[in-house]
């Protein structure tokens, strides 16, 4: 594979390379198709490359990384890039016309969002703020919006909608899978390319370099804020994000059989199976944001339902349904979880349902 490979592009963390399509591609769950391989390296920049370093040790940990949580995104159902891993450093991808447009997706008040809205560090966000940032070295990769997009000819409107509903949805599983981890999800970047066929498909990498990931207890910061703010121990904090994503992906894989080296992923569970009698009881959750916040993942879905001609849809409210088997039938317990966890009573109404 080696000697046949073309060069496409390198850029400051990763090169990318052309391979002929393969004869067969076993354990990606994939037909044949055009593919890429991504090499992610060790080097690192901020501030639009006016500050260059190296990082030891990042491109194992940013290549492996992506892919636990490619895998994980997939068998949640939200399409990816990823074919496979090849080594600590490469993984086969699917080959893509990439979007120039970031999106930038805030939890929490940090870097560039709190200085530009005078806001602490740190400060919740009252409700998740999404951005687009024009993908271009030379301009300093710009804060724009849809009407600049729709006038430089970056995406079609639909095809902006679907890549915020993607990146509120990655939101909610990423944010939900770190927080076992020990990890706060404060913001994170994420890029967009269009396959053959047209879809929009989730592309580049998910890690510390494009996450700001911080400590839930200590609030240390796992990322490459690190680097830019020379707080020393960067590669220390790779690794110990990489370590405590391993530790859970396992868990995560028992959950949602199937996925790209597996069989195929399983079909979602019924209403009536997830109610299925276990023997132990059950807490059935509901989450949903408070009327007086707004649901950005809600009209995103509202614009993308009347844009495939249900035009008859109003306000559009997105929530989460979450399933416990627990112990023993606690209640106090159970919302204890909930306002711990499983909502943000700050944000969001919650209620549940025990089964005995």
């Amino acid at each position: 594979m080696t000697n046949s490979r073309r060069k496409v592009h390198e850029g400051k963390a990763k090169i990318v390379w052309e391979i002929p399509p393969p004869r067969d591609m076993p354990g990606t769950g994939r037909a044949q198709e055009p593919a890429f391989v991504i090499e992610f390296k060790d080097d690192a920049t901020a501030f639009d490359g006016r500050k260059r370093g190296l990082i030891e040790g990042k491109g194992r940990v940013n290549n492996l990384l992506s892919a636990i949580f490619f895998e994980l995104l997939e068998r949640e159902g939200v399409p990816t890039h990823y074919l496979k891993t090849l080594s600590d450093r490469e993984m086969l991808v699917r080959r893509l016309e990439i979007v120039p447009v970031e999106v930038v997706v805030r939890n929490v008040a940090a870097g560039s969002l709190a200085k530009r809205l005078g806001l602490a560090e740190g400060t919740p966000l009252a409700r998740t703020v999404v951005e687009f940032y024009y993908k271009s070295d030379e301009l300093g990769d710009p804060l724009i919006n849809r009407h600049h997009v729709r006038t430089l000819g970056l995406a079609t409107d639909e095809e902006l909608d679907r890549m915020e509903t993607l990146a509120l949805r990655a939101n909610d599983i990423l944010g939900r899978a770190l927080a076992e981890c020990g990890l706060r999800l404060i913001d994170f970047k994420l890029e967009f390319g269009r396959t053959d066929a047209g879809e929009i498909v989730l592309a580049d990498e998910i890690s510390p370099d494009t996450c700001r990931l911080w400590d839930v207890e200590s609030g240390e910061r796992l990322d490459k804020d690190r680097f830019r703010r020379d707080l020393g121990g960067v590669e220390e904090a790779y690794e110990e994000v990489l370590h405590r994503v391993r530790e859970a992906a396992a868990k995560w894989r028992d959950l949602r059989p199937g996925g790209r080296e597996g069989a195929e992923p399983a079909a979602p569970a019924s209403p009536a199976s997830a109610d299925a009698p276990s023997g132990r009881p059950r807490a059935r959750v509901f989450v949903t944001l408070k009327s007086t916040v707004l649901d950005p993942q809600g009209a995103a879905v509202r614009r993308a339902l009347q844009t495939l001609g249900y035009t008859e849809v109003g306000d559009v409210r997105v929530g989460k349904f979450i399933v416990l088997e627990l112990e023993e039938a606690d209640p106090e317990r159970v919302d204890e979880m909930c306002r711990r966890l499983l909502a943000n009573p700050v944000i969001e109404d919650y209620r549940f349902e025990l089964d005995e």
